[in-house]
């Protein structure tokens, strides 16, 4: 005769809902479980209600069971999925890669171009007077570069500056005689990632567009001490093509002046006439008329870009920041600077300090300043900007020291 347990543990299989099974088929689990239960001595069932072991076998039973419905029935209720055994890898840009949100999801994200994230980078940096992936800043000393790279492959003078040189690391520091860090020109390979039109689209239009050694620089005040000169390979007069960024510099102007020499702009503008009477250009030692070109380039190297113009011969130094022009017997008949301290003076700051010129003119959007210093020497201002617009917003582009006699000298031929 069955306990009243029994009864109980019975009704209870009988009534779960989850369970797929009639109340006979449970009755015979229970009957199943209480026949392990053998006596000893007779090898018979001898069964007088469940034993605490029976009881444990049973609920572990019921559970397994159980656990065993359950992955059945998900099995049978879960869609079969579509995906295959193995996945073929998705090409990059294929439409497939990254499906997107839902159609009826009015949400999009667009990735952000390498070159966007870059120049984003680029400027933000600009702002705390640092170059992208190097942890220096304007305004420190030059010593700690050293310290942690070392002495530079290379060194030279120019525009003021002394420059040191590390080609393996894509850079060149510039610092003054205070050894303060006031220039850094970054040749990072992943600038040419960077387009002249994503530039404008990014950053808009520059303060100052210049042309010099057959590539452009745009010029961008990012705070109220650092300027960033963009440098993009070839200009937009030779290339029907996009031009590319190759380089850029972070410059601290304030870093560049001089007090102890030039306490203003007009001190350095008579300087540079000064100069210009001996036939020197700022910038320069070498000499008009004086000096042949030979001995030059045994000092400065070759230079970057040759061009010639109207028999006269171009060379330019883009480090430097000069051109030297010679005749067919090596003599030196015009030299022009680009320094970045007279790119700095306004035409109204010249006009005030020297006057009027001996003569004006306008092409190509720029405009010319000449004045007579010698019988045979000129000195020409020309300014990134035309006569009509305000004096005080056209700046010096480059200055040239002119020899006309020498470009129809007998030496020519």
């Amino acid at each position: 005769m069955q306990s009243n347990s029994d009864h109980d543990l019975l009704a209870k299989l009988k009534g779960m809902p989850d369970m797929k099974m009639n109340g006979e088929q449970k009755h015979e689990i229970v009957s199943a479980i209480r026949q392990t239960n053998v006596s000893k001595s007779g090898g018979t069932a001898s069964f007088r209600g469940f034993s605490a072991l029976g009881k444990g076998l049973a609920l572990c039973s019921v559970l397994a069971v159980t656990v065993w419905l359950g992955a059945s029935l998900l099995t049978k209720n879960q869609p079969q999925s579509t995906m295959p055994d193995t996945v073929a890898p998705i090409a990059p840009g294929s439409p497939t890669a990254s499906p997107g949100p839902a159609q009826n999801n009015s949400v999009t994200t667009q990735p952000i171009p390498q070159s966007e994230e870059l120049l984003s980078q680029i400027r933000s940096n600009a702002q705390e007077g640092r170059v992208i992936s190097l942890p220096f800043v304007l305004e420190k000393t030059i010593d700690d570069i050293e310290k942690g790279w070392g002495k530079p492959e290379k060194t030279y003078t120019a525009n003021g500056l002394i420059y040191s040189a590390y080609p393996k690391k894509e850079v060149v520091f510039g610092y003054n005689k205070g050894m303060q860090l006031v220039d850094m020109r970054r040749t990072d390979s992943r600038l040419q990632q960077i387009s002249l039109s994503a530039v404008e689209k990014s950053w808009g239009k520059p303060s100052r567009i210049s042309e010099f050694g057959d590539q452009t620089i745009y010029t961008y005040d990012v705070t109220s001490n650092y300027q960033v000169k963009l440098i993009f390979q070839g200009t937009k007069s030779t290339s029907k093509e996009d031009l590319i960024l190759v380089e850029y510099q972070l410059y601290y102007p304030q870093g560049n002046k001089n007090l102890m020499l030039y306490g203003n702009n007009a001190d350095l503008l008579q300087s540079v006439r000064d100069l210009a009477g001996k036939g020197q250009v700022f910038g320069s030692q070498y000499r008009l008329e004086k000096d042949v070109f030979d001995d030059a380039e045994k000092e400065l190297g070759k230079p970057d870009v040759v061009s010639f113009v109207n028999g006269i011969t171009y060379n330019t130094y883009r480090d430097l920041n000069l051109v030297f022009a010679f005749n067919k017997g090596m003599q030196i008949v015009d030299i022009r600077s680009y320094d970045p301290r007279l790119q700095a003076i306004t035409l109204a700051e010249v006009r005030e300090t020297l006057g009027e010129p001996t003569s004006k003119a306008t092409t190509g959007g720029q405009t010319i300043y000449t004045y007579k210093v010698t019988p045979d020497y000129e000195l020409k201002f020309i300014f990134s900007g035309i006569m009509t617009d305000d004096p005080n917003t056209i700046y010096i582009d480059h200055v040239n020291i002119y020899y006309p006699r020498g470009t129809f000298n007998n030496m020519a031929g």
